[in-house]
């Protein structure tokens, strides 16, 4: 038999092409057993509403979740999302927040660097968002990291300075 994150997990890969009243129709089954506070059902739901384009609906749900102690790997998930939706809500000040919390040792952590310097950039900030993400490549680089972070640097340097 299936444990409930398999399960989770079929739902969510064979979700593409599929009408939002039976993606919901799915997940409702998914989650009728499960006490409906807990933490990981109410990241589900949220990643739903997500999916189907209703990021404001998303938004309760992924706090809650996280208000109530969503484990890992899904805890910096639920971060990452709620901020990338919170961005497309306007709200980037509070997506840079979230996205911050993102640890540098998490799996997801250079997908949350990327999500990062959009809500930069999306917030006015397109110098502190090019460096990040030059940064973030320069750490993949196979040759040119050096080159690729001293770019970078300059980005932050004052006109006519000279980066060393």
């Amino acid at each position: 038999m299936e444990s409930w994150d398999q399960r989770v997990e079929e739902f969510w890969n064979s979700a593409g092409g599929k009408r939002p009243e039976q993606l919901r129709t799915e997940l409702a089954g998914l989650v009728q057993d499960r006490d409906q506070q807990d933490p990981r059902v109410l990241f589900e739901i949220a990643s739903l509403h997500d999916y189907l384009g209703e990021e404001e609906q998303a938004v309760g749900p992924y706090r809650a979740a996280l208000d109530a102690g969503l484990d890992a790997p899904q805890h910096d998930e639920a971060l990452l999302q709620l901020a990338s939706t919170l961005r497309n809500l306007g709200q980037c000040t509070q997506s840079i927040e979230l996205l911050r919390q993102i640890p540098s040792g998490s799996p997801i952590f250079t997908d949350a660097q990327a999500f990062l310097a959009l809500a930069l950039h999306d917030a006015g900030q397109p110098t502190e968002a090019l460096q990040l993400a030059l940064s973030a490549i320069a750490r993949h680089a196979s040759l040119y990291s050096r080159a690729i972070n001293g770019y970078a640097a300059e980005l932050g340097a004052p006109a006519g300075a000279e980066q060393r």
